[in-house]
This record gives C-alpha cells, sequence and structure tokens, in this order.
C-alpha cells in the first residue's frame, strides 16, 4: 500500500534632511519619497492563500487525500520567499492497516522563483523520513541539515519549486521545459513536456487543461515509476486539476475536489 503515498516586504526609508539651526533654509519636500518600496517580485498566478484539496485513488479506489497551499511570504537567508505547503494522508481505512502521513514545504524566491529551501517530512506505515535543504544559490550547494554540503547546478529547483515554476512559463502544444532539479542528494535536470489540450472534468468542475508529462525522480508524494500526466488549467492560474500516474500494480489518479484562488477579501 506504499502506492498511496506517492502521488513557497522590503522597506526602504529615507530619513528627511534637517537644519541644524533655526535659520530659514531652502527645502525640498521629500514626504512623496518616504514612502515604503516593495521587493521585487516575479509575475505568478497564485495568492497568499491558494489551496487545492485532492482526492488520491488507486484502481479506483480512494486511499486518501492531498493538499497544496501557499501558506504566506517569509525571508529566507535574507531573501523574500513564497512558502508553498503539500501534504498527503491516507484515509480512515487505509489507514488501519498502513498510515500515511506525509508533508512538504518548499520556499520559492518571490524574485527569482528558485529555491531557497526544502523540507520533506515522510510517515508512511512504519518508515519515517525527514529531510531539510537549504540552497545557497550563489555559492551552487545544497546544504542539508546534519552538515553535508553537495554542488548543485546554476539556479536549482526542488521538485515541488519546479512544479509551481511550471505554472508560470508558456505551455505550447509540443513544447518541453527542461529545470535543473535537485533532492535526495542528486541532482538531474526535470524535463517536462507539453502533450496537447483537452477538457476533464473532476469532482471541482469542468475545466479546459493543458496536458503535460514529467518526469520526476524523487520519492514520497512526489514519487512515480512510470509514466505520469498533468493536467494543468488552459487559462492564466493554471490550476493543477488532475494527476494520474501508472505503477506496477494498478494506476493512481489524482483528482481536485475544492480550490480557493487567495485568502478571503484578497482580489
Amino acid at each position: 500500500m506504499r502506492r498511496m503515498a506517492r502521488a513557497g516586504v522590503l522597506l526602504l526609508l529615507v530619513p528627511p534632511l534637517l537644519g541644524v539651526d533655526g535659520a530659514p533654509r531652502d527645502t525640498v519636500d521629500l514626504s512623496k519619497y518616504m514612502t515604503a518600496r516593495p521587493a521585487r517580485e516575479a509575475k505568478v498566478p497564485w495568492k497568499i492563500g491558494e489551496y487545492f484539496q485532492f482526492s488520491i485513488d488507486w484502481s479506483g479506489l480512494n486511499g486518501g487525500s492531498a493538499l497544496m497551499q501557499v501558506q504566506n511570504l517569509q525571508t529566507v537567508d535574507g531573501h523574500r520567499a513564497w512558502r508553498i505547503v503539500t501534504k498527503a494522508e491516507s484515509n480512515s481505512f487505509v489507514s488501519k492497516f498502513y498510515k500515511v502521513r506525509d508533508r512538504a514545504e518548499s520556499f520559492i524566491d518571490a524574485e527569482s522563483l528558485v529555491t531557497r529551501r526544502f523540507e520533506k517530512h515522510l510517515r508512511e506505515g512504519g518508515y519515517r523520513k525527514d529531510m531539510v535543504i537549504h540552497f545557497d544559490q550563489a555559492g551552487k550547494k545544497a546544504v542539508y541539515e546534519g552538515g553535508k554540503s553537495l554542488d548543485v547546478p546554476a539556479r536549482v529547483h526542488d521538485v515541488l519549486s519546479a512544479f509551481y515554476y511550471v505554472r508560470t512559463v508558456p505551455l505550447p502544444d509540443g513544447a518541453s521545459v527542461s529545470i535543473p532539479t535537485h533532492d535526495n542528494e542528486k541532482s538531474y535536470e526535470m524535463v517536462v513536456k507539453v502533450l496537447r489540450r483537452e477538457r476533464i472534468e473532476v469532482p471541482a468542475g469542468k475545466f479546459d487543461c493543458v496536458v503535460v508529462e514529467p518526469v520526476l525522480k524523487s520519492e514520497g508524494i512526489f514519487k512515480s515509476k512510470g509514466e505520469m500526466f498533468v493536467w494543468l488549467s488552459d487559462d492564466d492560474r493554471r490550476i493543477p486539476v488532475q494527476v494520474k500516474s501508472k505503477v506496477p500494480i494498478g494506476s493512481i489518479s489524482v483528482s481536485l475536489t475544492d480550490m480557493r484562488l487567495a485568502f478571503e477579501g484578497k482580489p
């Protein structure tokens, strides 16, 4: 049953210039330049509070649920970063004999969209794994908690930041996107192939989608042995609508059941 487990403000203040005595002086009104200046941020299709809920089915049988959420913006090693959180959980029936509680977090640089930190916490039956990686983009290093430091390519991603990066780029039919990726002490080029457009229906509704095929080499909620296909909404939002993957016995399907594009009250 382990197959059920496979399946993110700089302020600049300019002080006024003041005279040191009471004599009249020529002055310049600087107040309009003293407002806060936000940090530069890349244009992205998500907002704080974006939330996607999924069902996870194995060969037609529901085994659990998963979620993806843009939680907030944080400062990581001096850089503004989107905090992205994903979770996968087995349902009450499956948990009786194989309990899954997986969680991963990516901190995505708000300006360059590369990864700054990645965490993965896997709880699958009796299997447990915790991993935290700090990415030194300037030094091209992945620094693991515990002290290990490995060379990585320039502008490297983790497996979660790579997915969010794909949501930001054009996806014409027949194109492919190559993304330098690092996970589990290995670096490789993730290739995402754009296959076709089609309309599908999932519990959350009907969507016009672009279908892509990523090549992943990871484990836990990101693991795939065999083909994997992802349906993204064919609009500026690039909503993850469905994921299907073939496994040695049967297939896994992840379908969107509910979503929120931002916290209530935010545009």
